[in-house]
């Protein structure tokens, strides 16, 4: 329960990110015990003599363990590559250089790798089931935020000019349900926040550039976009971004569908789903040019 909190959103990232990749974890840990079992079987059989460390398989794993992760010594704290190379000299330093380049660069780092990789791919992928949770929700709270700025002009007298467009009778119904949005009842939240938004594009309304830069600058509104997890980072080229058409205006439903399309990271959905938009348009221009060469050789072949 204490991690619902919002300040401990990060603590609650972590503990989740460690619960994610316990089983890459695990394996890793397997895979680092086969590997010093095995190096241990070896070390056994020929520095079982020279170094006590070395003198049991079990004795020998426990050694080459310390000697990957922390300090290579002797119960009495004598360094062991140093004995070692005292015994074999310069052969045993190639093959104590290669096994701790192989262990410590190669295996750590891969073992560090997967387990990241499995840690961030679980975050994302929880991530996006939680946008898609909220995202009803969320709507909701972007469309009544529209119809409380609509209704309650801030940006001065540009903003004003928005409601010269709504009838008086549609002006009052506008206000009484930004009134009733403040219902905590979901379900009536949704009606209200649907209505409100109906009314908006049965007014044919525009948001301007600059009512739009004015709020941002409002607190309230910056808020509730920071609520509903929309990417404000770049406040200056975001008008540019959701404008697609590039008239200079927004209308309701490009501003909110643009907002919600800004929640949350990129992800595959996102690329895929413009990957199939540019071959759809590509595959209805290729269309109309065999269509318009076919007119045109028809018309040609006439004359």
């Amino acid at each position: 329960r204490v991690m619902r909190f919002k300040a401990f959103k990060e603590l609650k990232l972590m503990a989740l990110g460690l619960f994610s990749g316990l089983k890459a974890l695990f394996w890793a840990i397997v895979l680092l015990m086969a590997v010093v079992f095995t190096m241990s079987v070896v070390t056994q059989s020929f520095f079982g003599e020279v170094v006590e460390e070395f003198s049991t398989i079990d004795r020998s794993m426990f050694t080459l363990f310390r000697c990957v992760t922390q300090t290579c010594e002797t119960i009495t704290g004598d360094p062991i590559p140093e004995a070692l190379f005292s015994a074999f000299g310069w052969r045993f330093q190639i093959i104590y250089i290669l096994t701790t380049m192989l262990v410590t660069v190669g295996l750590f780092n891969l073992i560090m790798a997967v387990f990241i990789d499995n840690v961030t791919k679980s975050q994302n992928q929880r991530k996006q089931k939680e946008l898609g949770d909220s995202a009803e929700m969320t709507e909701c709270a972007l469309k009544m935020m529209l119809a409380k700025f609509i209704n309650e002009p801030r940006a001065g007298d540009t903003s004003k000019d928005m409601l010269k467009r709504i009838s008086d009778d549609a002006l009052k119904k506008l206000a009484s349900l930004t009134d009733a949005g403040r219902s905590r009842n979901q379900a009536e939240l949704r009606r209200v926040a649907n209505e409100a938004f109906n009314l908006l594009e049965e007014c044919h309304i525009n948001i301007t550039r600059e009512v739009f830069q004015a709020w941002l600058k409002d607190p309230e509104f910056v808020k509730v976009l920071e609520e509903a997890e929309v990417d404000i980072s770049n406040k200056f080229e975001l008008f540019n971004i959701l404008d697609v058409d590039s008239g200079g205006e927004l209308s309701v439903e490009e501003l909110l569908n643009g907002l919600m399309g800004l929640r949350g990271d990129v992800s595959k959905g996102d690329v895929v789903s413009i990957l199939l938009r540019v071959r759809d348009l590509l595959q209805r221009v290729e269309k109309m040019e065999t269509r318009l060469r076919r007119r045109t050789s028809a018309s040609q072949a006439d004359e």
